[in-house]
């Protein structure tokens, strides 16, 4: 029978909470009814996570383990486990026990009604306040403000997915936090669920203030790839027509004291910021038409288009693509 449901848990050093936490899942999962598979992540450990895992394997038939060489950090995890994946419906969750398998079933129903991504919200969350619950609103608040996107808690990790969603997905760097918003970019129906938080009670956490960086500089890349994706020109080109503008405000400006006030041009600093703006300009339309290239090519080589089709229907063959 084919695997309908598939969660993946990402791990870093959780040695002392992979046995509860596999026990626990594989529980809420034979409790679901369909056929199920467990994917853990192990992201470079320096601990002794993968030898609990070999052992894990042998005692859960539905268990699978995939060992990255060295830590490579949890959005490539996520990804490794995309591709490897077989289910229908993708779960994604974290092995420190402060997600709780039991919103799994609540949320699968939401994806049973039309839904296809369901996030889970962190409302109370058990963590300390200064160094993480105090910047993840912070950097909720941000990350909503600049995509506009309606998700409360972008960095819960408890998520469920259709595969089509995750089939086109493609993430770096810290990505993870962003899946939300890019999949109302594709256009896919996002929903949010309430959820369980719970203390951690054994290992330490992995996160820390120096992924506020990161997180900025993605936030950045999503809001190119949100708004601009396929017409990098808008952004490129935009700055060329401001900067051209000013320079030829300021050119204006000069020829005005030059001929009004007698202020000769070599003693103006304003006619050299304006040639500034005139060749920052040019630099910018080549830059945005370079853009445009790289998009094609990126797009055309790989056959992919800029859209995400739901569903067809009356077509006798499904085209190419």
């Amino acid at each position: 029978m084919a695997t309908e449901i598939s969660v993946l848990l990402p791990v870093y050093n959780e040695e002392e909470n992979l046995p509860s936490v596999i026990e626990e899942l594989d529980g809420v999962l034979k409790g679901i009814g369909p056929p199920y598979e467990m994917i853990v992540v192990d992201d470079g450990s320096k601990d002794g996570s993968p030898a609990v895992l070999e052992k894990l394997v042998l005692k859960y038939p539905n268990l699978k383990a995939i060992f990255f060489r060295i830590n490579r950090g949890q959005t490539a995890a996520f990804d490794a486990g995309f591709r490897h994946a077989e289910g229908r419906i993708i779960v994604t969750m974290d092995a420190d026990m402060q997600n709780d398998p039991r919103d799994i079933p609540k949320m699968l129903k939401m994806i049973d009604d039309g839904y296809d991504f369901v996030v889970g919200w962190r409302k109370n969350r058990k963590d300390g306040f200064v160094l993480r619950k105090l910047p993840s609103r912070i950097a909720n608040w941000i990350i909503r403000r600049v995509t506009k996107t309606k998700i409360h808690d972008l960095g819960c990790s408890l998520k469920v997915y259709k595969k089509e969603i995750t089939d086109e997905l493609r993430l770096y760097g810290e990505m993870h936090r962003f899946i939300g918003v890019l999949c109302e970019s594709a256009g896919g129906r996002v929903g949010e669920l309430v959820v369980n938080h719970r203390p951690r009670v054994a290992g330490t956490s992995k996160y820390n203030l120096s992924r506020t960086v990161k997180v900025i500089l993605d936030l950045i890349t999503i809001w190119f790839l949100r708004s601009y994706e396929t017409k990098p020109i808008y952004v490129f080109g935009g700055i060329a027509v401001g900067l051209f503008g000013l320079g030829s405000l300021m050119s204006m400006y000069v020829l005005w004291e030059k001929y009004m006030l007698e202020v000769w041009v070599h003693r103006n600093p304003l006619f050299i910021l304006a040639v500034i703006c005139f060749v920052l300009s040019a630099q910018f339309i080549a830059l945005g038409l370079l853009a445009e290239l790289i998009i094609r090519t990126y797009f055309e080589s790989q056959a992919k288009r800029p859209y995400s089709v739901s569903h067809r229907l009356g077509f006798k063959n499904t085209p190419a693509g």
